[in-house]
């Protein structure tokens, strides 16, 4: 006599056929299970690919690369009335000027110096620096962080690694302008942009920065990594340090600049454009 096993178990304990389990259903199971996961997969590709569509640092790059003559012709135009370099906030706006007709500008700083964003050029965040070149070496100065150490408080490395991650989430990119200056008053600008998870600015194995002279002389004054510091009689400030040919690849822009020619005052601005604006 042949022997039904699901006959079987549908006599037993209905728990035990709660739902009733086949091979049929397992297999119908896996196969909606598969389906799903492909869908799944699938839906995070197209996901993926959008983000680096979206905050593509070649695409990025290559736009702006193309404004040579824009750059060139703002950067002279400024200096053609001032004398003082671009460098802090004049570079957040000039930066601005520079984009505007390849970019939508959203946001921007206009001097109030939060922590990260400066700037929104289409949907980047942008944190604008500027600097001086000696050498092949830049100090680029970045958040103050008395919140998490300083002389009363010495803090601990996570924390700090912490704190700074999070205010790093409020921009995409720095926009960096360098120059170099020599004694003929020739001055070289060099503009990048460059992803802000770069390992230029990754921070490592932070450690103890110790005082060697002084009354502060075998006591922590600060912390450091390979390519950063932090001193706490300059309020915490964070300060990055790196060979300006690390990051040559995210150069756009460049021009030089003769200082020692004459300037045009702002009277002289004014009489002759105050009938036309």
């Amino acid at each position: 006599m042949s022997y039904n096993y699901e006959t079987a178990i549908l006599k037993t304990d209905y728990k035990i056929y709660t739902p009733l389990i086949t091979p049929l259903s397992i297999a119908n199971k896996a196969l909606e299970e598969v389906d799903n996961l492909s869908k799944i997969i699938i839906c995070q590709s197209i996901f993926r690919k959008w983000l680096v569509s979206r905050k593509n640092i070649y695409t990025t790059c290559k736009k702006f690369k193309t404004l040579q003559s824009t750059f060139n012709s703002v950067i002279g135009g400024y200096h053609m009335i001032n004398i003082t370099p671009i460098k802090e906030s004049v570079w957040e706006e000039i930066n601005c000027k520079i984009v505007s007709d390849v970019c939508s500008i959203t946001d921007e700083a206009n001097g109030n110096h939060v922590s990260g964003k400066d700037n929104r050029f289409d949907n980047i965040n942008i944190s604008n620096k500027s600097m001086k070149k000696i050498g092949n070496n830049v100090s680029m100065s970045s958040y103050r962080l008395t919140k998490v150490c300083s002389d009363k408080n010495n803090g601990n490395a996570q924390d700090i690694v912490k704190e700074i991650n999070e205010r790093n989430n409020s921009f995409d990119y720095y926009s960096i302008l360098i120059r170099k200056e020599t004694e003929v008053s020739i001055i070289e600008y060099n503009w990048y942009i460059i992803p802000k998870d770069y390992h230029t600015f990754s921070i490592d194995n932070l450690t103890h920065k110790i005082g060697k002279t002084g009354n502060k002389r075998g006591e922590i004054i600060g912390w450091k990594s390979n390519n950063c510091a932090i001193t706490f009689s300059m309020s915490s400030q964070l300060w990055y340090n790196f060979n300006i040919e690390h990051i040559n690849k995210y150069k756009v822009c460049s021009t030089k600049i003769d200082n020692s020619k004459s300037k045009i005052n702002y009277a002289q601005i004014f009489d002759s454009f105050s009938n036309t604006i």
